[in-house]
């Protein structure tokens, strides 16, 4: 008769190890996404954030380093924290005016990277509204032509969504560029309408 009884022990020792990692992955990616948060909330306070994203690395740098095995470090959890650090990463290179970090500095996947430069487009969307509110359009232009980069690169990549998940942020993409072209467009005819008078 067939003994199985010693590889099914392993592996229920293999599958208790992941379950652990897994629920310390979960809880770890949910403090770096609250600490990448904060940080991006500081950008568009124009409050310091610098901490909170070292903070958010280090954090995440730990979680790395606790949930190593393959089947945990390339899940959900842990994909959606690598994807929220690298836009808070890329968002505040771009405000800083530095270079914008590699996927390999930010010690995150190139899949987790792209989707987190798409999604900045949002974020950028919204200093450019908060530039226009105060009046400030050139910097808001700057702004849009910082936008148009990023978008520019976003809609580059064709590849499936198996390999890369990137077709709904890139329809999101467009729609965040049309309706921001529009409101420099109306705010510079505003502009000009007041100097007019």
């Amino acid at each position: 008769m067939i003994d199985l009884s010693d590889t099914v022990a392993s592996v229920n020792e293999r599958m208790d190890a992941l379950e652990k990692m897994r629920e310390k992955a979960i809880a770890s990616s949910r403090s770096v996404i609250r600490m990448t948060k904060k940080a991006i909330h500081a950008i568009h306070s124009g409050e310091s954030h610098k901490e909170l994203l070292k903070n958010a690395m280090t954090e995440y740098k730990a979680m790395c380093k606790a949930c190593s095995e393959p089947e945990i470090l390339f899940s959900g959890p842990v994909g959606d924290a690598m994807m929220e650090l690298a836009e808070a990463c890329i968002l505040s290179s771009i405000v800083l005016k530095k270079p914008v970090p590699s996927y390999v500095s930010i010690n995150v996947t190139p899949q987790a990277w792209v989707l987190g430069l798409a999604d900045c487009l949002g974020e950028m969307r919204r200093i450019l509204l908060t530039q226009l509110m105060a009046g400030k359009i050139k910097d808001a232009k700057e702004m849009f032509a910082d936008m148009e980069r990023v978008c520019d690169h976003v809609m580059s990549f064709d590849v499936p969504d198996a390999v890369l998940p990137i077709r709904r942020k890139q329809d999101v993409a467009r729609s965040v560029m049309e309706r921001t072209r529009t409101d420099i467009a109306n705010a510079v005819l505003m502009d000009n309408a007041k100097l007019k008078f």
